[in-house]
């Protein structure tokens, strides 16, 4: 698919052949040609020997890589073209520094040799200088700006291959060089190549010029400004291709930055370098990875929690002279909190609420374990008593340690008005009559910690216009807006006392406005309200 990898690669080296044509043109202008007896001719085969070495560099550069690109199918070949391409500009700085000292000793020798049969003076201050610039443009400007490049070139190949989703960078920490791709370490790379060695080398020519001859003043001068004429130039175009190549890198992050804002998780965000943006790229390819996992999941949840709702009674049994009502609000998609109110044949009616010690599919398992007990036992018709030990022992062999029930359990029976019931460490509901509330407390520890518990039942009577409000702690633990206080029971009483008479079908929505406005946040706990009523006189006849 990706073929030519040498010429797309030599196409990225123009800086090189710029900072050498500016080099050859000042050497030119400032005469210093002439001085050494360069004729036009050696300048053309300086130029070849330029060509053949440099592009020679490039060659052994790009083979590996082209060679694995050419051979074998991208898809199959991706890690070892990961790990190439990673490896590219280390590659790079060590063949072009050895083609840059070879390049650097021929023009000394080119040049030495001409001056001595145009039978030019050539001074030993004149030939340091020359050795520090050939040295300096050749072995350190030219690596320099061949491993710029080659960065530039490997975040092309890199988008191109991404596109095509044969490129993840997954080997960018294992197998990079982050001593030349690092965005902390680059300025000073450039600092040193571009400022630091070309001051020391001018401050070296100071030095020579202050021991030679006139002549050898007027030629290390003007080598200072070939000297200063490259640095310029390799310094601008190492800047350039820095801050074009983070542009590059930046739109693609901001793209992807996007396409994560706007829910779009069907790309990865391409990993471009081996530096600090690659690792930004492959922490919004983890949390695009992860999002997508959670939408896939949101599904499941939906489901589950449409099962959820299906175990819950959809309609309250009629009961004459009673009005029953259940209400649920779970803070995650399912719960651990369970209502129910079954009728039997008799005309009597079992009312449960129930509240799972953890949150999630956990607590959403052993609740639904838990409704299925508890309708088989109401088919039975066991005494509530038995029915709760029963279910104790159960729980206390399938729940892990650490979890736990709370249930309250009722037998109402509508001829006598009578509830028979058990609380095992739940929260106690509330039976409120005219002027006072009276709360049904815990009899028993919760179910599923210690087996073999008995549980005593009690009697109470409903007289008329009592309602009774069973609920979850979700309740009375909801937080304010400070965070600083609990809703509790005694404002629950309160506000019950402040209901009255009124519709029980609205008791729900109404408790519900009055924790909104305390502050509760839906993220608190589960919600969950079971309420009985007896009618008033007026009502039952």
């Amino acid at each position: 698919m990706l073929q030519h990898t040498f010429i797309k690669f030599v196409r990225h080296l123009w800086p090189l052949l710029l900072v050498f044509a500016s080099g050859q043109l000042m050497m030119r202008v400032t005469g210093n040609s002439e001085a050494l007896a360069i004729s036009p001719l050696l300048s053309l085969a300086d130029s070849a020997v330029f060509l053949i070495v440099f592009g020679t560099a490039a060659w052994q550069s790009c083979s590996l890589l082209n060679r694995c690109m050419l051979n074998a199918s991208p898809e199959k070949s991706s890690v070892r073209v990961e790990t190439l391409m990673a490896d590219f500009p280390w590659r790079v700085l060590k063949l072009f520094s050895i083609a840059g000292g070879c390049f650097a000793l021929y023009l000394l020798a080119a040049v030495s040799l001409s001056a001595i049969a145009g039978e030019r003076d050539l001074t030993v201050s004149m030939l340091i200088t020359l050795m520090l610039n050939f040295g300096f443009g050749a072995a350190v400007l030219a690596p320099s700006l061949a491993v710029s490049n080659a960065i530039v070139f490997t975040v092309n190949l890199r988008l191109h291959l991404s596109e095509s989703g044969l490129f993840q960078g997954h080997l960018a920490d294992g197998h990079s060089f982050r001593q030349f791709t690092s965005a902390s370490h680059r300025p000073w790379l450039v600092f040193m190549v571009t400022g630091l060695m070309p001051t020391l080398i001018l401050s070296i020519y100071v030095y020579l010029g202050l021991y030679g001859d006139q002549a050898s003043r007027h030629f290390i001068l003007q080598q200072a400004l070939v000297l200063l004429v490259m640095s310029v130039s390799a310094s601008m175009l190492l800047v350039w291709t820095i801050s074009h190549t983070l542009k590059q890198v930046t739109n693609e992050l901001e793209s992807g930055l996007k396409r994560l804002a706007d829910g779009s998780y069907d790309r990865y965000v391409p990993v471009l370098m081996d530096d600090e943006f690659g690792d930004l790229a492959l922490g919004l390819n983890t949390a695009m990875r992860g999002m997508r996992e959670r939408e896939s999941l949101k599904d499941s949840l939906e489901i589950a929690a449409e099962i959820q709702q299906g175990l819950l009674p959809k309609f309250a049994p009629v009961i004459p002279g009673y009005q029953l009502q259940g209400f649920q609000q779970t803070c995650y998609s399912v719960g651990g909190d369970y209502y129910d109110y079954i009728e039997l044949e008799d005309g009597r009616v079992w009312l449960m609420i129930a509240d799972v010690s953890g949150k999630g599919y956990p607590a959403a398992l052993t609740m639904a374990n838990l409704q299925a007990m508890l309708r088989g036992l109401a088919t039975l018709n066991w005494p509530i008593e038995a029915a709760a030990t029963y279910l104790n022992d159960a729980l206390c062999e399938t729940l892990t340690a650490g979890r736990f029930v709370t249930l309250f359990m009722g037998k109402l029976q509508p001829q006598s008005n009578a509830l028979i019931w058990v609380n095992a460490g739940h929260v106690p509901p509330l039976l409120c009559g005219e002027s006072r509330v009276e709360p049904l407390l815990a009899t028993a520890p919760p179910m599923g910690l210690v087996k073999g518990v008995s549980y005593h039942v009690t009697r109470t009577t409903l007289d008329a216009g009592n309602t009774l409000l069973c609920y979850t702690d979700g309740v009375t633990e909801s937080s304010s807006r400070t965070g600083r206080e609990r809703f509790g029971e005694q404002r629950l009483r309160q506000w019950l006392l402040e209901q009255g008479n009124g519709e029980l079908n609205q008791l729900p929505r109404a408790l519900l406005a009055r924790l909104n406005a305390f502050g509760r946040s839906e993220q608190d706990d589960d919600l969950t309200l079971l309420c009985v009523r007896r009618n008033a006189k007026k009502q039952e006849k």
